[in-house]
C-alpha cells in the first residue's frame, strides 16, 4: 500500500513537472508576429481592438462573398467609410464643445442673480436680511462653489 502511493505521487509529480515544461515552451513557440504588426498600427491597441479588428476582416470578408468584390476593394471602402464617420463624429463633438462654450455665464451675473433671489426670499419672510448677507459674502468671497465661487475661483 506504501509503494502505491510512492508511485502515484512520483507519477503526479512528473505529471505536473511535464506540463510545467511544456506550457511555458508552448507560449513561447507561438507565433506573435501578426499582433505585433497590429500593435504597431494601433499603439493603443488591446485585446478588444484585436477583436474588433477580427471582426472588421470577417464583415469585409462576408461582404466581399456576397457581392462577389475582392476582399481588397471591401476592405478600403470599410475603411473609407469608418474614417468619414470618425471625421463626422470629430466636427460635432467640436460643435457641441464650442456651443458650450457660449453659454457659460459670467460669475459677475451668477452673484447678481444670486442677489436677487435672496431679497426674494427675504421679501417673502423666508431669510432675514443678515442671512441673505451672509450668503452674499460667502459667495463674494468664493466660500460657495460653482462659477464665481469655490477656492479654485479665488484670485491668487
Amino acid at each position: 500500500m506504501n509503494n502505491v502511493r510512492k508511485r502515484a505521487g512520483i507519477t503526479a509529480g512528473v505529471v505536473l513537472a511535464g506540463i510545467g515544461l511544456a506550457f511555458p515552451a508552448v507560449a513561447f513557440a507561438e507565433d506573435h508576429s501578426k499582433p505585433a504588426a497590429a500593435a504597431e498600427a494601433r499603439p493603443h491597441a488591446g485585446k478588444g481592438a484585436e477583436l474588433r479588428e477580427e471582426h472588421r476582416k470577417e464583415l469585409a470578408e462576408a461582404l466581399a462573398k456576397d457581392l462577389g468584390v475582392p476582399v481588397d476593394k471591401v476592405t478600403g471602402s470599410l475603411e473609407k467609410f469608418r474614417a468619414a464617420q470618425g471625421e463626422k463624429h470629430r466636427e460635432e463633438r467640436k460643435d457641441r464643445k464650442d456651443e458650450r462654450a457660449g453659454e457659460r455665464p459670467d460669475a459677475a451675473a451668477l452673484q447678481k442673480k444670486l442677489a436677487d433671489r435672496l431679497d426674494q426670499a427675504v421679501k417673502d419672510g423666508k431669510l432675514t436680511r443678515a442671512q441673505a448677507d451672509a450668503v452674499i459674502a460667502a459667495a463674494k468671497a468664493g466660500v460657495l462653489p460653482g462659477p464665481g465661487g469655490g477656492p479654485h475661483h479665488q484670485e491668487r
